[in-house]
């Protein structure tokens, strides 16, 4: 298995460009938990991963990346908070917020980027398919979107989430934790 981390920190920009692509959408979410302006959202994430770039040579493993990438989103969402001194009871809740809650928000995070990428690997029928049953439409719908026949979608669908479940029966435990 490659090393991300070692790469990065050797300089490797494709390898920083391939972590950004994998936790910018998932850091915009993190964050829009505190801060519910998307576009500030969208730069914190950012800045929050130029942040890694720059203490890149810091860092031995991904699991110490991660915890960095969540730390600094949360405490960049609180300065946020804080400096723009918005509803003092919303400051005061977000800042005295359980380690608890946190937690599960970070495993709520890691869940949704596993599913994603499984997702992306799916050939591209059943890709569709997923994105549309995830978007709330029924089989007849998609069908009637995609221009296929009901029972293949129903296979389709059928298929696509047996893969899903061997692709991610060994995080079953993080599923727990939701």
């Amino acid at each position: 298995m490659r090393d991300i981390v070692a790469e990065i920190r050797s300089g490797d920009k494709s390898s920083f460009k391939e972590l950004f692509e994998d936790y910018y959408p998932i850091l915009c979410v993190f964050a829009s938990k505190y801060v519910k302006d998307d576009e500030l959202c969208k730069d914190i994430a950012q800045e929050t991963l130029l942040s890694y770039w720059e203490k890149r040579k810091s860092f031995e493993d991904i699991y110490k990346v991660k915890g960095y990438l969540y730390m600094v989103a949360r405490n960049r969402c609180l300065n946020y908070l804080k400096r723009e001194q918005v509803n003092q009871a919303y400051l005061d809740s977000a800042s005295r917020e359980s380690e608890s809650y946190f937690e599960d928000d970070v495993i709520e995070q890691e869940m949704f980027m596993l599913v994603h990428k499984a997702i992306e690997v799916l050939p591209p029928q059943m890709r569709t398919i997923i994105h549309y049953a995830m978007d709330g439409l029924k089989n007849p719908q998609i069908a009637l979107e995609m221009g296929i026949a009901e029972g293949t979608v129903h296979s389709l669908k059928k298929t696509a989430y047996r893969k899903l479940r061997e692709q991610l029966q060994e995080h079953f435990y993080l599923l727990l934790f939701m």
